[in-house]
């Protein structure tokens, strides 16, 4: 157990990941009818999670699939978390092939690193599932410069990390695409359909292409209440 390192000025109103009424809350469930386990690195509680309906596997990362094979969720706490490291004195962590449930609702705390305003949607990163709050239809956008190759689902990129389920778009880029899987050493990304799951080849050749991409994704929950930066807000679907 780690020593205590801190102390707060105020109690904190509510816990991440927890619930903060007694409204109804709602599971996403799997197509196959079996139960969802955490991915191969975990799953965090109090954030946003994909689960991929093909292997029930749960993951901050999208998998890179299809919108038709993917769900989303919100992690609540109400589920065991192992604390795995040495002079560590709490996680959030629900380790590999854990059973897990996520939320598609309920009146859930959630950390902000970046604030939220009442009333705004909640976006969860493709890079990890955390929380952001903005404006309906405001999802954040990045660029990145690729090269294409045609007849190629391959392209190298520079100019930032780059995750999976990013929708991508740019000279030489398949229409509705999406990132599939990221190849970090080589810098490279394989690009699939969003709406087939098929591979998406480039359409033409190109360097120094300047590709958008869409950083995070906007959820169905809205915020309840306002938070300053790295504060707790509550958040729901129905209200």
């Amino acid at each position: 157990m780690a020593f205590q390192t801190s102390v707060a000025t105020q109690q904190s109103p509510g816990i991440e990941g927890g619930f903060y009424g007694n409204n109804p809350h709602f599971t996403v469930t799997n197509p196959d009818e079996g139960q969802f386990v955490a991915g191969a690195a975990g799953v965090i509680i109090g954030q946003f999670a994909w689960a991929d309906v093909t292997n029930g596997q749960v993951t901050s990362v999208h998998p890179g699939k299809a919108a038709s094979l993917v769900r989303y969720g919100f992690v609540h706490r109400d589920q065991p978390a192992v604390v795995a490291s040495l002079l560590v004195g709490t996680s959030n962590l629900v380790v590999a092939g854990q059973g897990i449930d996520i939320l598609e609702d309920g009146p859930m705390w959630a950390r902000f690193a970046g604030g939220a305003t009442i009333g705004q949607k909640v976006y969860m990163a493709y890079a990890d599932g955390s929380c952001s709050s903005a404006a309906t239809a405001s999802a954040a956008t990045a660029t990145r410069t690729v090269a294409t190759t045609s007849g190629s689902n391959i392209i190298s990129y520079s100019g930032g990390q780059i995750y999976p389920g990013q929708p991508i778009s740019g000279n030489g880029i398949a229409s509705n695409s999406i990132v599939g899987t990221v190849n970090v050493a080589a810098g490279t990304a394989t690009l699939v359909l969003s709406t087939t799951g098929a591979a998406a080849n480039a359409s033409a050749t190109g360097s120094g292409v300047t590709a958008t991409i869409t950083t995070n994704f906007e959820t169905a929950w809205t915020v309840r209440s306002t938070a300053g930066n790295g504060e707790l807000a509550k958040i729901s679907v129905r209200g």
